[in-house]
């Protein structure tokens, strides 16, 4: 009984390790086909980072890699399998337009807000196919698919808080950008003064202290969909446009 026992128990363990070894030489080539694909659409070197986003079951496999020129960045890349074939798909745009998105934000922000910091989080998804490696920013922040979040932070408070950011939030539209993300008034210069790319996001939840944040939204046709401010005294005022939800 109990060799009967061992004899199946090594079938199993000889099956697993044939699919594990499988699954392995499966990886390795759609990893290689991602990498291609990325050096093809940008012309640049990139490695693997790690994987991304659970693949079991998954009719896709993620990756995060980073360009041998940008090494400090990364960026998911996406195959997809189809009735039609593979599909691949990435997010490196964000990366290669993210000084200009944050200083063509910026250049709305500063007549009205003054002395301020804008940054943009980069998302955690991959964008259509047509997404160009040569789109320019300008048509990055006008595709709802970009799905831009811009996280605005001024020097200063101000005693008209609701007319500023509804002025930028003018100006936003009259672009014909569709973003979302918050406008958020320090009590502590310091905290603002220590704000950069690699904290700004850990700083706004843990611990920084605002006198009011506005968090706001447009849909795809760039109209004004959401819009809360939350104030220091935890008061709390949500506004939408007649066609949000």
């Amino acid at each position: 009984m109990l060799t009967l026992f061992n004899k199946k128990l090594g079938t199993i363990l000889i099956l697993l390790f044939g699919a594990a070894l499988l699954w392995g030489r499966i990886q390795g080539g759609s990893d290689r086909g991602m990498l291609t694909y990325m050096k093809q659409k940008y012309g640049e070197d990139f490695e693997k980072a790690e994987m991304w986003n659970g693949q079991f079951g998954k009719n896709y496999t993620m990756l995060k890699v980073r360009s041998r020129s940008k090494p400090e960045e990364t960026a998911l890349v996406r195959e997809l399998y189809t009735e039609n074939g593979k599909i691949f798909q990435d997010n490196y745009l964000a990366v290669l337009c993210r000084d200009e998105i944050e200083q063509e934000i910026k250049e709305l922000a500063r007549p009205i807000f003054g002395v301020c910091k804008v940054f943009y989080k980069i998302p955690e998804l991959v964008f259509p196919e047509d997404y160009a490696a040569d789109m320019d920013a300008e048509a990055f922040l006008k595709n709802p698919a970009s799905m831009v979040r811009i996280y605005l932070y001024p020097a200063y408070d101000s005693k008209q808080k609701e007319e500023q950011v509804e002025t930028f939030l003018h100006k936003v539209t009259e672009k014909g950008y569709v973003i979302g993300g918050a406008v958020c008034y320090l009590t502590d210069r310091e905290v603002y003064d220590r704000l950069d790319r690699d904290n700004f996001m850990g700083d706004r939840y843990r611990g920084c202290e605002a006198a009011a944040e506005a968090v706001f939204s447009l849909d795809e046709k760039g109209n004004l969909q959401y819009l809360e401010w939350t104030y220091a005294k935890n008061r709390s005022r949500k506004l939408k446009s007649k066609g949000g939800k």
